[in-house]
């Protein structure tokens, strides 16, 4: 008898935390084929891991998840406030053909090893925030830390993270929404 992995439920996952105060883009239909990410591989030289390879080949990978302006309207330039009222959204690079600029992970890897001369691949951003998620060569994750320019391990999975983020942005928009209501 063969047992077979159950795909995880994205969507599932995040409509835990997700709802009509969220804009949500994701490149849906237009998920890459496994080759794509191959040629990645090969191009970099890493090894993703599996949990990513499969997130970007569903229809949610390359994701973009944004508290909507007028629930929580955007920091003026000069705006002062604690640094957790600048966070407002969650973005995932992703592999689509027609995917946004800035959203293509090939695009943001590129630009990104230019800018800190390293080996490590970009692969998710709290908007707001000037540190950005990366896998080093082996597929485990660190965050850049952009003030002192170093990579700190994490100690999630791919699918733990995007979970955490998600719950940690729900909890954000909580927040603000009290915070205005005051």
């Amino acid at each position: 008898m063969m047992f077979f992995k159950k795909p995880f439920d994205y969507e599932k996952m995040l409509l835990k935390y997700i709802d009509e105060d969220f804009s949500l883009f994701a490149c849906s239909k237009d998920a890459p084929q496994r080759n794509v990410l191959n040629k990645f591989e090969k191009r970099y030289k890493i090894k993703l891991p599996n949990d990513f390879k499969d997130y970007s080949l569903s229809p949610l990978g390359g994701l973009s998840i944004e508290v909507k302006e007028d629930i929580w309207p955007r920091p003026k330039q000069l705006e002062v406030g604690p640094f957790w009222s600048f966070l407002y959204g969650l973005e995932v690079f992703g592999f689509a053909a027609d995917i946004p600029e800035w959203m293509d992970i090939n695009i943001q890897t590129d630009a990104f090893t230019k800018q800190a001369t390293n080996d490590y691949i970009p692969f998710m951003k709290v908007i707001g925030d000037a540190d950005v998620y990366c896998f080093n060569k082996k597929g485990r994750i660190y965050r850049w830390d952009h003030e002192l320019d170093i990579f700190n391990k994490v100690d999630k999975l791919f699918i733990e993270l995007l979970e955490y983020e998600t719950a940690e942005l729900r909890s954000r928009k909580d927040k603000k929404i009290q915070t205005l209501n005051l």
